[in-house]
C-alpha cells in the first residue's frame, strides 16, 4: 500500500480485496469516464511506443484504452486491484501486461510514449521527496519527448477547507448493494486530507463489512508544476476538468496537467 492508504477489515473480509472489488461500482460513471478517454486519446495523439498506466487499479482506464487499440502497460502496488485487471482484461478478451510496483521506484527505462496517471495516486504520496522520486521514475520511463497526463483530485477546491459532517449513499452491487458510510477531514496545517470509507456490501444473503482510510497531502497546483518541472517535464497544460465532463460532475475541481518530457 501507498503511505496515504489505510485498510481495516471485518473477520470475514479482507479490505483491500473488498475495496478493490466496490471500485468501479462507487467511482465515475460512464459518461465521466468517456470524458477522460477522449481527452487522453487527444493528449496521446502522434505519440508513438506503448502507454504505461501508473496506478492502473482496477483497469478502469487500462482496458479501454486497450479496445481503442493502444499497448498498455499498469502498474500498481496493489495485488487485490490488480487481479480486479486482470479478471477484466481476460473477459474482454485482451492481453495486457500487469506488474505490481511503486511508483517511487518504477522498474522500467526509457519505452512508454505517453503515461496516465489518473485518480490522485500523487497525492496518496505524502513526502515531497517521495513525490519527486515518483515524478523522476515517469520521467526516466518515458521516450524523448513522450507526454505524462497526471490527474489529482482537489478536495478542498470542491468540498472546501472546513468541517463536514459524515453521509451516507448507496449504490447497486452485482446481484446486491453497497451501503457507505463516508466522512472527511483536512488537517490544515498539515495539507493532510482524510477521507474514510466505511462499507456494507450485501450480496445474497451475504453481508461484508470493511473500511478504508486514505490519507492525501493536498499541493498546489503550483506545487505539482514546480516537482514536475524539477523532474525534468515541461508543463503544457492544466486544466480544473476535463472537456465534455458529463453536468453532475461540474462542481467537482481537478488538476489535471499534461506534461512533455524534455
Amino acid at each position: 500500500m501507498l503511505p496515504g492508504i489505510t485498510v481495516r477489515s471485518s473477520p470475514e473480509m479482507d479490505g483491500d480485496a473488498g475495496f478493490a472489488g466496490v471500485y468501479d461500482a462507487i467511482y465515475a460513471g460512464p459518461a465521466f469516464l468517456a470524458a477522460q478517454l477522449a481527452f487522453l486519446d487527444s493528449a496521446f495523439s502522434g505519440i508513438s511506443g506503448p502507454l504505461l498506466d501508473a496506478g492502473c487499479g482496477t483497469g478502469r482506464h487500462l482496458v479501454p484504452l486497450s479496445k481503442r487499440g493502444y499497448r498498455v502497460v499498469g502498474v500498481d502496488i496493489s495485488p487485490a486491484m490488480l487481479g480486479v485487471a486482470r479478471a477484466s482484461l481476460t473477459e474482454a478478451g485482451l492481453d495486457g501486461a500487469l506488474v505490481r510496483g511503486d511508483l517511487r521506484s518504477l522498474p522500467f527505462g526509457p519505452v512508454f510514449g505517453g503515461s496516465l496517471c489518473l485518480d490522485s495516486p500523487l497525492a496518496l504520496i505524502l513526502a515531497d521527496d517521495g513525490l519527486a522520486a515518483a515524478l523522476t521514475a515517469l520521467h526516466r520511463s518515458l521516450c524523448s519527448n513522450g507526454v505524462l497526463v497526471a490527474e489529482i483530485f482537489d478536495y478542498v477546491g470542491t468540498l472546501g477547507a472546513e468541517p463536514i459532517a459524515p453521509w451516507t449513499s448507496s449504490v447497486p452491487a452485482l446481484r446486491g448493494q453497497i451501503a457507505i458510510r463516508e466522512s472527511h477531514r483536512f488537517d490544515q496545517a498539515a495539507g493532510i486530507w482524510e477521507m474514510t470509507q466505511e462499507f456494507a456490501v450485501r450480496r445474497a444473503a451475504r453481508r461484508e463489512s470493511f473500511a478504508i482510510t486514505h490519507r492525501l497531502r493536498m499541493r498546489s497546483a503550483d506545487a505539482y508544476a514546480a516537482a514536475l518541472e524539477a523532474a525534468g517535464f515541461r508543463v503544457e497544460e492544466l486544466l480544473a476538468r476535463y472537456p465534455g465532463t458529463p453536468v453532475e460532475s461540474l462542481s467537482e475541481r481537478r488538476m489535471i496537467f499534461v506534461a512533455r518530457r524534455s
